[in-house]
């Protein structure tokens, strides 16, 4: 097996090739999909987009960390049957999940929420669609974290969720751009269509990639039931829950509070705002299974090496990106999404400065789910979280966009430095950029390169 730095290096470049050709994507398609549909309809494909996105956590029940926890602890002991066996247990219970939380979006109170969000019809008439859209894209998600357990870096950056897979991204933008430049018409369902359809195909191509890495030669022990699944899952589902609704509040709340027009305005250029982040979405669809492996062997101080480097170097390239929005100012927008959605560029960058500080402070979340501390985790995404939500319901119903982009950039560094808190107490290291993790990469790679050279 490689080391934890040959893997941290084979990963990392994998991951930057791929999550570098999603930023770009998911900007394409958000491009695409503003010139295609009117403001209206596309501030009410945000909504669907952001109500999968939520009913998506809340269906995947924390099951997704638990792969990423338990898979390459099995790995590293050898112990290929235990990790077959959390597979078939979490897609069993996650049949249940789904089935559950689908249910609730087409059903009466799904297709009332839906209305109050979108103030019209049109969204609760979807809601079977979205409904669908969930199923697809929480079995694509859980593909993809089995495969990212096992440390297939490229397969999980391809076959990914909605709007975060490449694959799907590619998909969707190519038909999407056919459209655009034959001049056809598309509507919002059709769109919602595409996007199921392109899930189905990915989820097919993920389960044959899978195939032989679930097929064991070994017979497979009782390890454990559902009930014992559901209790290691569920601090991992609370965390998460708390931290989507703090961060897709904002359009559920302008949605309420503000037209449709608004919600489009507002969530196209919190997309580009997000570009802020990338780089460390790209460190950490590497870094979880290293997390869990370094610490199953109490390798603390290779562990903090590792992650003060990650956030070093990302912190860099953020500011970059920053740095680029700053100078391209409201001419960004406007050339991207049409002049209708120019003059939010404070909005932008409030949203920008959250997601900078968000990076600075390294992958404090995926660190604590992989030493056991997911409870800490849980409680500080909990109380940010309320917060966050009492501030934005205020701030946007007197400021609209600019009180929504205040609050949630607040709550980002707000559940950052409590992270950084609770590490320091617990593990006693460091995980926020530094000038000793810049050296630690520089070494790291340093010595990768001369070791090849020499091979």
């Amino acid at each position: 097996m490689k080391s934890v730095s040959q893997r941290l290096l084979r990963g990392g470049i994998i991951a930057v090739i791929g999550k570098s050709a999603i930023a770009i994507g998911v900007v394409l398609v958000n491009v695409l999909i503003a010139r295609l549909l009117t403001p209206a309809e596309t501030g009410i494909f945000l909504l669907a987009l952001s109500m999968v996105t939520v009913a998506a956590v809340v269906a995947d029940f924390g099951f997704g960390k638990t792969l990423l926890r338990v898979i390459p602890d099995a790995v590293i002991s050898g112990d290929h049957p235990r990790a077959i066996t959390h597979i078939r247990q979490v897609f069993i219970a996650v049949s249940l999940t789904i089935l559950c939380t689908a249910l609730i979006l087409v059903s009466p109170a799904g297709t009332w929420l839906a209305a109050s969000l979108s103030h019209g019809t049109i969204l609760g008439e979807l809601m079977p669609l979205v409904a669908l859209w969930l199923v697809v894209t929480v079995i694509m998600s859980l593909l993809a974290e089995t495969c990212r357990g096992f440390h297939h870096i490229s397969a999980a950056i391809f076959y990914g969720g909605a709007l975060t897979g490449l694959g799907n991204i590619l998909i969707v933008s190519s038909v999407l751009a056919v459209v655009w430049f034959t001049s056809a018409a598309i509507s919002l369902r059709q769109i919602l269509v595409l996007f199921i359809l392109a899930g189905l195909l990915l989820s097919l191509m993920a389960i044959l990639k899978l195939r032989k890495r679930l097929q064991s030669s070994q017979k497979e022990e009782n390890r454990g039931s559902i009930k014992q699944l559901f209790k290691m899952a569920w601090p991992f589902w609370v965390s998460s829950m708390a931290l989507i609704l703090m961060t897709h509040a904002e359009i559920w709340m302008l949605g309420y509070l503000r037209p449709p027009e608004e919600v489009a305005a507002f969530g196209l250029v919190a997309r580009l705002a997000l570009l802020v982040s990338f780089p460390l979405v790209i460190v950490n669809s590497v870094l979880p299974p290293l997390i869990s492996e370094l610490y199953a062997n109490d390798d603390i101080n290779k562990m903090e090496r590792m992650l003060r480097g990650a956030a070093g170097l990302t912190t860099l390239l953020s500011l970059l990106v920053f740095l680029l929005l700053l100078a391209l100012g409201d001419w960004l927008p406007q050339f991207l999404f049409g002049d209708v959605f120019a003059g939010n560029w404070n909005i932008m960058m409030i949203l920008a400065g959250g997601w900078l500080f968000h990076v600075w402070a390294g992958s404090g979340g995926f660190v604590l789910n992989m030493t056991d501390n997911q409870k800490s985790a849980m409680m500080i995404n909990i109380f940010v979280g309320g917060i966050t939500l009492i501030g934005a319901y205020l701030l946007t119903d007197s400021y609209g966009g600019l009180g929504m982009a205040i609050a949630s950039s607040s709550g980002i560094v707000l559940v950052n430095i409590l992270m950084l808190l609770v590490i320091k107490s617990k593990l006693d290291i460091r995980i926020y950029a530094g000038i000793s993790g810049l050296k630690d990469v520089k070494n790291e790679l340093t010595k990768r390169l001369q070791g090849s050279q020499q091979n």
